[in-house]
């Protein structure tokens, strides 16, 4: 195993360390035990099948969203939009349900596959206008989170608003519409099964295709990667489809599969904390599964943190937040100590 591998497994580790140990320092001020809290943390997101069942719906949810943020990433892009997109593929879906004919189970088939498109021509627009006229994707992204949050926002407070409501939100949709449960004891649905199937897509498609081999050297070095003969255009446009998809299916899993409506801020700062899934996973398929588990289970047992101690669950936020900032730092050094190495080898070339 070389370095940077190590180094790859071991980052991430100390992160986390270090963010358990900032919150642990934070409960202690509070004048409260740490080890408690976090075996109250563990209880409320692993304690029985229904806990573990919120605690993998948010799971794959995260997961989803870091995918899109990792996807991006290894062709060279930051995608901050999985949150806008997520509102996208989320609607798309909402309005299949709402207003397609025929059989509910082909309905729901045509609403998950209707989020994933939808996702992904939101992210396929950050892409052109990034490839053909130089925006910014970052700006963009952002911008585009605030246009879908308020534009579903309009939709679920005017055209399809549950006319028995006046929360902005849609009717409860029939059963039958709703994703099959793996167990009707825990409410698990099948969205679980979604999400590692997209994982194995990813790693197969990005270290065994040549595609996702072409697409990784885009993300390493565009101008070798155009001088070898790649259409880098098309690699980006490509890469940010796959990134609005996966945070669309997120949205199309969330609707159909845990909220069972659309309603307003159904995205719930999931693709925000999708961005902390895929740094601290290295943006691999294993490492965001773990991470994935790390974060869903912190917001899953924060609400048990609070209920049954004198711990405030933004105790658990700060958690998170820690993980996020330490990630941050870490990729921060990394990507000054590749700059310095390559200012080293121009001097002695």
């Amino acid at each position: 195993m070389n370095k940077q591998k190590v180094l790859g497994i071991v980052s991430p580790l100390v992160s986390i360390a270090l963010a358990m140990l900032s919150g642990s320092i934070l409960i202690m001020l509070i004048g409260q035990n740490p080890l408690s809290a976090f075996q109250l943390i563990f209880k409320g997101a692993f304690g029985n099948a229904a806990n573990m069942a919120t605690t993998m719906s948010k799971v794959t949810t995260l997961t989803l969203t870091g995918l899109s943020y990792a996807f991006a990433y290894r062709c060279g892009m930051i995608n901050i939009g999985a949150e806008g997109q997520l509102y996208m593929g989320a609607l798309c879906s909402t309005l299949c349900v709402l207003k397609l004919p025929g059989p509910p189970a082909l309905v729901m088939i045509v609403a998950v596959i209707a989020g994933f498109i939808g996702g992904g021509l939101a992210g396929l627009l950050i892409g052109v206008l990034k490839v053909y006229f130089g925006a910014n994707e970052v700006i963009t992204t952002v911008m585009f989170n605030y246009v879908m949050q308020y534009f579903v926002l309009y939709m679920v407070a005017n055209p399809i608003q549950d006319p028995a409501s006046t929360a902005p939100q849609t009717i409860l949709f029939p059963e039958a519409y709703w994703l099959p449960w793996l167990s009707f004891k825990s409410k698990l649905h099948c969205g679980i099964i979604l999400m590692v199937i997209c994982l194995i897509f990813y790693g197969i498609f990005l270290w065994k295709m040549r595609a996702g081999f072409g697409m990784r050297i885009v993300g390493q070095n565009n101008l070798a990667a155009e001088y070898a003969g790649l259409d880098v255009k098309k690699n980006r446009l490509l890469a940010m489809f796959f990134a609005g998809g996966f945070a669309g299916l997120a949205g199309a899993i969330e609707v159909l599969g845990v909220q069972h409506r659309l309603l307003k801020g159904v995205a719930s700062n999931y693709g925000f904390d999708g961005m902390a899934v895929a740094l601290l996973g290295n943006t691999t398929p294993v490492g965001m599964l773990l991470s994935g588990l790390l974060i869903g289970a912190l917001k899953s047992g924060g609400n048990a943190l609070q209920m049954f101690s004198k711990v405030p669950a933004s105790a658990v936020d700060l958690i998170r937040a820690m993980v996020i900032i330490f990630v941050l730092v870490d990729l921060v050094r990394r990507i000054a100590q590749s700059r310095l190495e390559k200012r080293r080898m121009k001097v002695n070339g």
